[in-house]
């Protein structure tokens, strides 16, 4: 098991420092972005078309690669062939229904209905014209991403942190170039050509793999319309964040001026930190999730997913703390200047803050997600992702109601969600067939992350001056979460799993 462990982390160590580099060239990205097109009305309209099309089908096309990497890891096991026909027969169908669905929405968008049912208000075009430029990257993105499934179940787990590495350099290397000719139409026209690049990024897998796509559609498989409906089950467990920032911003739009704002930004911030640490792991846990599941018995296997889950559970806990420690001066760094004021600062950093405290949550539920699906159960991740949303709503409205001018509290709600809805699906998954739980070393692990976060707040209040400069600021802070980071590895010794690691690897370079 410990050689195993060491596989694993090695693996996701891989993995993260690829997503660490493409998170950090899409952050400049969308610095470089806010730069040169600032905030106002058409940038509003730009948004939302961007929101209702590339975001919601990335989002709805990562569920269609999370539901095929087990039914592809399942086939590719048998034979190499028969797992390059299910992919062909996945990507063959899922192309012609995106296409059928572009049509439609192009229809509808054209009729005004779309606008109509987003609440825009549309009188210079601007929102039908992204909206239509942008449109054509469904099917792109369709393919993009099945690609990803089959590739990712044939063990090539850094290919999805580099998806967005040339776009990312394109795009930032436009903006800089070119960002005083550039217009919202001009920037929507490159968004969407922009996943040529992407898909394009599969290619040298494509020629390793010496895989060739046949066309090859078929609707009568009830294989197929069971991979649809996990798809459907996954897309919403996958769209949960992006619905309770939704219905953050919901409530957020009745308060002070610029709390919207602050929202953003902060979703800007937490999303690609978020997906760094959580996709990192998920990334290489979920084809091994479909292999263990295949190889053991369902007690077994629950074992083992309980196992990995507290492992990796215990590093993501006192990075979430940290976060939240360092919220406000994170968010100076990167986006304090220009029109963005200290006081922006301070509304954005407490909803990071706030945000982050939920990540450890957010981990578990994308885990224990993964392998509920493994396993062929959709219902118990469904019913967890409506509690959480539905808990998130109503404690949005309720401090929306009592607490106006604490947005953050907004944030909380979502935190909190996410917190309950992680700890109650990690240990129903570990009662079924007599799983024992680790409950000694998690215990231990959040005593300790909260100690590891409280004395970073505490230092850094005591040691860091309120005018401090950028680069002290940088510098300060990564050496108080480096001292609090290394006394929480003592501190839980043999519990968590990099102290092995750290001895290896310090043997191999004397």
């Amino acid at each position: 098991m410990a050689s195993q462990d060491n596989k694993i982390v090695r693996a996701i160590t891989g993995v993260t420092c690829v997503m660490v580099l493409a998170k950090a060239l899409a952050m400049l990205r969308n610095i470089l972005q806010a730069r040169v097109f600032g905030a106002g009305p058409e940038v509003d309209l730009f948004t939302q078309a961007n929101n209702y099309t590339v975001s919601l089908f990335t989002t709805v096309c990562y569920a269609l690669c999370v539901a095929a990497i087990p039914l592809l890891t399942q086939k590719r096991l048998k034979s190499r062939e028969e797992g390059f026909r299910t992919a062909d027969r996945l990507i063959s169908n899922t192309l012609i229904l995106s296409l059928g669905l572009m049509a439609v929405l192009y229809a509808l968008s054209g009729a005004g209905v779309i606008q109509r049912l987003l609440g825009v208000t549309d009188e210079s075009g601007l929102f039908r014209q992204c909206f239509a430029v942008l449109l054509p990257s469904l099917p792109i993105i369709t393919l993009t991403y099945l690609l990803l499934a089959l590739f990712q179940s044939m063990g090539h787990f850094t290919l999805q942190g580099s998806l967005s590495l040339l776009y990312s350099v394109v795009l930032c290397g436009i903006l800089v170039l070119l960002g005083e000719k550039l217009t919202l139409g001009s920037l929507a026209l490159i968004t969407s050509l922009g996943w040529l690049l992407q898909l394009a990024m599969t290619f040298p897998y494509i020629k390793k793999e010496r895989y060739r796509f046949r066309f090859s559609p078929n609707f009568r498989e009830k294989e197929y319309w069971t991979f649809l409906r996990t798809g459907v089950a996954t897309m919403f467990n996958a769209a949960l964040f992006l619905l309770c920032y939704l219905v953050n911003t919901r409530f957020a739009a009745g308060m002070a001026d610029g709390t919207v704002s602050a929202f953003f930004y902060a979703d800007r911030l937490y999303e690609p930190l978020t997906t760094t640490l959580v996709y990192s792991v998920s990334i290489v846990l979920f084809p091994k999730f479909s292999q263990q599941f295949e190889e053991m018995e369902h007690t077994q296997y629950r074992q083992y997913v309980v196992h990995v889950l507290k492992n990796t559970l215990l590093l993501v806990l006192p990075l979430s703390l940290l976060f939240t420690a360092f919220g406000t001066p994170v968010i100076k760094v990167l986006f304090e200047g220009g029109s963005f004021t200290a006081a922006d600062t301070a509304l954005c950093g407490g909803i990071f803050s706030m945000y982050a405290l939920g990540m450890a949550g957010f981990f578990m539920l994308d885990i224990l997600n993964k392998a509920y699906y493994v396993m062929g159960k959709t219902l118990v991740p469904l019913c967890v992702t409506a509690g959480v949303l539905a808990f998130s709503f109503g404690c949005n409205a309720l401090c929306a109601g009592l607490f106006p001018q604490r947005p953050e509290l907004l944030a909380l709600g979502t935190a909190l969600g996410f917190l309950l809805g992680g700890c109650g699906m990690y240990f129903g998954f570990s009662r079924a067939d007599g799983v024992k739980m680790p409950w000694k070393q998690l215990f231990w692990g959040v005593i300790c992350s909260l100690i590891t976060g409280a004395a970073a707040f505490l230092l850094y209040d005591r040691f860091v001056p309120a005018d401090a400069g950028k680069l002290a600021l940088v510098a300060r802070c990564v050496a108080i979460g480096g001292v609090a980071m290394v006394l929480y590895l003592i501190a839980m010794g043999p519990m968590v799993p990099t102290k092995e690691i750290l001895s290896k690897l310090r043997r191999k370079q004397g």
